[in-house]
């Protein structure tokens, strides 16, 4: 049998995703992928995949899941999931085998939202426009185009050679309330009192969030802009905020409408857009606008530091006694017996 995932209980929004479809806005298809791409790369070099393999997103609960046809080697990147093997726990941002007959409980999100369990050899579905990353909204890609359910078997391709125990120390952090944005183009719908109420407001993320986007609530009045709150339609970026008919912002993500007629009146730039993601339910976001030449040079400082990422792999070894490490191992390999001559004087 070849080697698979099995779903024993599933979370109400586990997807699989890669880095998702470019190229396609224009036949009104966003790009998708995994929601925090440095979680994905992250995952991708602890279990030694190639890009383009791709893993499980969860947002907010994780599942039960067993090995079927042969062991797996997983890891865990994102959000820090509270997750164990049989009641062995299984730390974040380090890769560990999981062997048929044992089973991996991910519970809820310690922190942050979105994270990632990638599969050394990947999730094996079938791409659809050159990607296997889920779009739930339109039903396609992924397993079904659906998030998973239980009883699905998720096949697993050919893994390389690297085998468990790496780890990576992750420093990305979501602790700082300010998120990084530039003017949007159509900022000026909004007179200049109103855009410096925006950015000395502190919004709540709020628990409307998904892989389309998350709405912000304030106590503070709306956000009007010099006409009615509507634009022409354009095309809408990752990460732009746009101010709907209720004078609140709604942040728009991975799997967003393609083309929006509610103004936008900033984007988030590249280098905070994880920072953003990651900010739970009840979690301030304060936005701050930086010109276009700061964000090119966050944009290139965060490919820096993910370039960085394969020389921060680190080889080490956990509690040698848990049992799936134990598992995980040959521990006899080499072993010579030997038994100590006697003679029949001695038996008797």
């Amino acid at each position: 049998m070849s080697r698979a995932l099995k779903v024993l209980q599933a979370g109400p929004y586990i997807s699989v995703q890669d880095e998702g479809r470019p190229g396609w806005l224009r036949s009104g298809i966003a790009m998708g992928g995994a929601m925090d791409a440095r979680a994905l790369e992250e995952g991708r070099l602890l279990v030694g995949n190639e890009r383009g393999l791709a893993a499980l997103e969860m947002l907010g609960l994780g599942g039960r899941f067993e090995a079927v046809g042969g062991p797996l080697t997983l890891a865990l990147s994102g959000a820090d999931f509270a997750a164990q093997i049989d009641d062995n726990p299984v730390q974040p941002y380090h890769s560990f085998t999981l062997q048929p007959g044992q089973v991996l409980d991910i519970g809820a999100a310690k922190n942050g939202n979105y994270g990632l369990l990638s599969i050394a050899g990947g999730i094996d579905v079938k791409p659809v426009l050159g990607s296997r990353s889920t779009h739930i909204r339109a039903g396609f890609g992924g397993f079904g185009g659906r998030p998973l359910q239980q009883g699905d078997v998720l096949p697993v391709g050919k893994a390389g050679e690297q085998a468990s125990d790496w780890s990576l120390v992750s420093n990305t952090s979501q602790s700082d309330e300010k998120i990084r944005m530039i003017w949007g183009v159509q900022a000026s719908l909004f007179g200049e009192e109103e855009r410096q109420r925006f950015i000395e407001t502190r919004f709540l993320v709020t628990h409307e969030l998904d892989r389309m986007g998350a709405r912000l609530a304030t106590d503070a009045a709306p956000i009007r802009s010099k006409k009615a709150l509507v634009a022409l339609s354009g095309a809408i970026a990752l990460g732009d905020i746009q101010v709907i008919g209720s004078g609140r912002p709604v942040v728009l993500l991975a799997d967003r409408q393609p083309t929006g007629g509610y103004p936008r009146i900033g984007t988030i730039i590249a280098a905070d857009l994880v920072n953003f993601i990651q900010r739970p339910a009840g979690a301030g976001v304060r936005f701050m606008p930086v010109s276009q030449e700061q964000a090119l040079k966050a944009y290139r400082q965060m490919h820096a530091r993910r370039a960085e990422l394969p020389g921060q792999l680190v080889k080490t070894f956990g509690d040698p006694f848990e049992s799936h490490r134990l598992l995980s191992h040959n521990l006899i390999s080499g072993a010579v017996g030997s038994v100590t001559k006697t003679n029949d004087k001695d038996r008797s």
